[in-house]
């Protein structure tokens, strides 16, 4: 029989959405094959989602498979220029290890997806890979000053003045136009989400700001203390503002007490939300405070003014594309990218909470065409 095996809608097991045999008049091959090896942290994920563009306009006909994690996928589920998106498990492996791509992209520094570079059948891979001594190491030249970011803390802290997005482009050989990474909620969270700020958007608010008050596991101090998130909010409250928390399981406790000390004005998106839904939810604020946390990348992703605060990480890694803005602690020892600090006042501590209630009120707007359109 003759069987479309390189188009994009075939699918082997059942028949493909146009129900007709193989090969028929809506054939569509895939053309040039491009893998994305991107795990890590989920907030690295989102912002590597810059590449998608770039890849589409240097090869307009292609087909993209991202592996990552299972949160990874489903956060990058719905996005438009990705054809394929795979759990990085043992059943993936064995699957991709099968086929043949044109394009590796490989992005993390870690054992397990740089081996997977490494095991794809593939001519061009870009990024990281892995040695036979079982470390990572640059699969080109191209990549070499990306890598070096993690072996040079003076590179890192100080010198570099190139963000993530530019950074990943010039690493696997792609011309960087600073174009905005995405993410695109489904119709039933996007549904939900606009019906839950209708109801808290009754009461009038000047607008609605999110306050992103967690920090992830990894390194401490990428949000401010419990206490000065009560002082912003009633700062902000008290201006007119209406104050939604953002935040998953690990917030909420804090969230709950924050809520308390509050009190009106004050709501609560919940710490159970789908990623999908937490996108949606993030998108419809007005305005978004946040660490160097996923929450900030799911901000820029769906076009939402941040205030974007950093103390133990490099800000100038962070491209806002034009979105709100950056407060930046002053103090000496940061960035020092620590999981532990028993300074006290500590970075974040040096970032007011009416530095940072003044910047909402010169960036945030409220923009119901924006989120209609979104």
């Amino acid at each position: 029989m003759e069987l479309a095996l390189d188009c994009r809608h075939y699918l082997g097991d059942r028949p493909c959405r146009h129900k007709q045999r193989c090969r028929c008049g809506h054939y569509d091959p895939m053309g040039k094959r491009v893998l994305i090896i991107k795990l890590g942290a989920l907030g690295d994920v989102v912002r590597t989602a810059c590449l998608l563009p770039g890849l589409k306009r240097e090869y307009p006909q292609s087909h993209i498979t991202w592996v990552s994690q299972a949160n990874g996928v489903r956060i990058l589920t719905g996005h438009p220029q990705i054809d394929r998106l795979a759990v990085f498990d043992a059943e993936t492996v064995l699957t991709l290890s099968q086929q043949k791509f044109d394009l590796v992209l490989s992005l993390d520094k870690e054992p397990a997806p740089t081996a997977l570079c490494n095991a794809t059948n593939c001519p061009d891979k870009r990024g990281i890979c892995l040695s036979t001594f079982g470390t990572p190491q640059p699969c080109s030249v191209a990549a070499e000053e990306y890598f070096a970011l993690g072996l040079d803390d003076e590179l890192k802290f100080r010198r570099n003045r190139k963000s993530y997005p530019q950074l990943i482009h010039e690493a696997v050989g792609l011309p960087y136009v600073r174009q905005p990474y995405q993410l695109y909620p489904d119709e039933r969270a996007m549904r939900r989400a606009g019906d839950i700020f209708a109801t808290w958007r009754a009461a009038d608010p000047r607008a609605m700001v999110g306050l992103s008050t967690g920090s992830g596991s990894v390194f401490v101090n990428k949000a401010p203390r419990p206490d000065i998130w009560v002082e912003i909010a009633r700062r902000l409250r008290d201006l007119g503002y209406g104050l939604v928390l953002l935040g998953g399981r690990r917030e909420r406790g804090m969230n709950d007490w924050i809520a308390e000390q509050v009190g009106a004005g004050v709501f609560d998106a919940g710490s159970d939300n789908s990623e999908s839904e937490f996108v949606a939810l993030v998108g419809q604020c007005d305005a978004v405070i946040a660490g160097d946390t996923l929450t900030l990348h799911v901000a820029i992703a769906r076009r939402v003014p941040v205030v974007a605060l950093f103390g133990p990480t490099c800000e100038q890694e962070i491209d806002l594309f034009g979105l709100g803005c950056k407060l930046v602690s002053p103090v000496e020892c940061g960035p020092c990218y620590l999981s532990d600090c028993d300074r006290r006042p500590n970075c974040m501590d040096a970032i007011s909470a009416e530095q940072i209630v003044t910047a909402v009120v010169a960036h945030c707007r409220r923009e119901t065409a924006r989120r209609v359109a979104l």
